[in-house]
């Protein structure tokens, strides 16, 4: 019975290579709902995890001539799930690591007026440089520090090596710290 059930994968697997959508459809049929279950049980948001699910069978589609390399098609997919779940977590985590820098404490009226203000002309001060960097500069610093993209996509979006997406990074943050080091003992 396991391997009949293998067979039918590898069957249904060679279909896909082929670009059959049928067969990915089927594919995506026995396997959404589970999938979908395992992932809430994570990530406790039903349209992060459509969107979880989406990604995986996505990612499949486009790599689809590689997979008949996949030896256990159920452990493929549910390690798959593992990792763009970690993804997701740690894109939350900057997400969330960046926001509380652009709100600290300014709106939080136990914290005294004139450091209210502090933090906001600091903030300003940093969001006015980022903007008076060279254009690729900027757009190399804001793609990888707004948008969170990774160095390597980065490179592949703007076509340039990731060395050179690491030294503009390097040079905007070395600018934001000569900016902004009169202001901030921790910087």
């Amino acid at each position: 019975m396991k391997d009949s059930k293998l067979t039918d994968f590898r069957a249904l697997l060679e279909r896909i290579v082929t670009g059959d959508e049928r067969a990915f459809s089927i594919l995506y049929d026995l396997f959404s709902a589970d999938l979908t279950k395992h992932i809430l049980s994570k990530v406790s948001d039903a349209q992060v995890a459509e969107d979880i699910l989406h990604d995986l069978f996505l990612s499949l589609w486009r790599n689809r001539q590689n997979m008949l390399e996949i030896e256990s098609l159920p452990a493929y997919l549910y390690s798959s799930c593992r990792y763009l779940i970690l993804a997701h977590y740690r894109m939350e985590l900057k997400r969330a690591s960046s926001k509380e820098v652009e709100d600290l404490d300014i709106l939080d009226e136990t914290v005294p007026l004139e450091e209210r203000l502090h933090y906001r002309y600091i903030i300003d001060i940093v969001s006015n440089e980022i903007e008076n960097l060279p254009e690729k500069c900027r757009e190399v610093f804001k793609l990888s520090r707004s948008e969170f993209v990774s160095n390597k996509e980065i490179a592949q979006r703007l076509a340039i090596s990731e060395s050179t997406v690491e030294k503009h990074i390097n040079k905007a943050i070395r600018r934001l710290r000569d900016v902004t080091k009169k202001f901030l003992l921790f910087f």
